[in-house]
């Protein structure tokens, strides 16, 4: 018992020594990281300077704009119409073409209207027989005044009832009034077309070549064409001489070209705005009726100006900027004043020299003092409507 009582014990504290001399070579052994981990650290990899691109601004000639909203009207619009009763027999154009001044576009029932024709034509053969019979007689003094001048009565009459005939006659033949674009037909051959004082509408046809664009200037952008303007520029003065430029959806840089055709005398009292309609010739028929355009006006007279990339241009609460690059190619803020934009570019009016070396891609990670390494790059001129670019114009 004495031995066996010895035993458990002596192996317990063999374990616990084992143990303790585990647990104190590990403690050596993190006592030793510790102080290696206390020399000298290693060197980070130097960073290369960022890669930017970086030109000088363009310098252009631009002037000064406003655009306005504008929508597409024909310039001629026209209720085709029966203005005899009878039945509609020929259509003879397809819905939506395109017809020329004269075209003949609906018959309808002509037997009637002939008969008449020659109804009247033989009482007028009559009576003018018979007038020239009396006048003769007259002459002889073998008849009265009065039976001449009942003559020229009848005479007369017969007349006035030929040409009514042939009028009616001419009715029963529908033709386009202007070369135009056809709408649907909205009678079907075969119906009948009743009298009516307003008469019977059959089709309509519209003129879109040329064509107008209406858009409404508000009391402040008159103030301010007005204020920018000469004193002889007032928008009733400029009728058929300011030039305007027009963009629909999904065009860029105002391809086509008109004049202005129409400016109202005084505001709207209703809307505050004055009403302008500008023509297009809309040569390539690019323009249809009821279309959304943007209507671009300039003002003002031309300057030299410096133009930068408007994508460049950063923006915080102290305003707009760009980065330039000194001479030791470090780049640094540079405070601007915008002014109008043109198409990509945007006018620096106050912040740039022409010499200036401004950022234009790269510009993102970069800060004030960081030094770059610069790639020379180019910004292209603005282009600008009426100065080069497709036109839709007049010669």
């Amino acid at each position: 018992m004495p031995v066996s009582s010895q035993t458990p014990l002596r192996v317990r504290f063999s374990s616990g020594v084992w143990f303790g001399r585990v647990t104190g070579l590990v403690a050596v052994a993190l006592v030793s990281l510790g102080l290696a981990g206390c020399g000298e650290k290693a060197a980070l990899p130097e960073q290369p300077p960022p890669k930017v691109t970086v030109a000088a601004p363009v310098k252009q000639t631009v002037q000064d704009y406003i655009t306005f909203d504008g929508t597409a009207e024909p310039l001629l619009h026209v209720n085709l119409e029966a203005r005899v009763p009878g039945y509609l027999e020929q259509i003879l154009f397809k819905d939506g073409a395109r017809v020329k001044k004269g075209d003949l576009l609906f018959v309808i029932e002509q037997d009637q209207y002939k008969q008449e024709v020659a109804l009247n034509q033989a009482i007028y053969d009559q009576a003018k027989i018979e007038f020239d019979r009396q006048s003769t007689l007259l002459e002889q003094k073998a008849t009265s005044q009065a039976a001449v001048d009942s003559a020229r009565s009848k005479l007369q009459q017969a007349q006035a009832n030929l040409a009514l005939a042939k009028i009616n006659l001419g009715y029963t033949e529908v033709r386009a009034p202007f070369d135009g674009v056809m709408g649907r037909h909205l009678i079907d051959v075969g119906n009948y077309l009743g009298s009516s004082p307003n008469g019977i509408k059959l089709a309509e046809i519209r003129q879109l070549q040329p064509l107008y664009i209406y858009f409404s200037m508000s009391e402040t952008e008159l103030l301010t064409f007005l204020e920018m303007s000469d004193a002889d520029n007032a928008p009733e003065t400029q009728v058929g001489k300011r030039k305007l430029y027009a963009e629909l959806q999904g065009e860029t840089n105002f391809p086509h070209e008109g004049v202005l055709d129409f400016a109202a005398s005084d505001l709207s009292s209703d809307t505050g705005t004055l009403e302008l309609r500008g023509l297009f010739p809309n040569k390539e028929r690019k323009i249809v009726s009821g279309a959304y355009a943007r209507v671009l006006v300039f003002y003002g007279e031309n300057r030299d100006g410096l133009l930068v990339p408007f994508d460049a241009v950063m923006r915080d609460q102290l305003g707009s900027y760009v980065y330039v690059l000194d001479q030791d190619k470090k780049a640094q803020r540079q405070n601007i004043t915008l002014g109008q934009r043109f198409g990509a570019l945007v006018e620096v009016t106050k912040g740039l020299k022409e010499s200036d070396s401004v950022v234009i891609n790269g510009f993102v990670t970069l800060s004030a003092g960081l030094v770059t390494d610069p790639q020379e790059g180019k910004i292209e001129p603005a282009k600008l409507p009426g100065h080069g670019g497709e036109k839709d114009g007049q010669s």
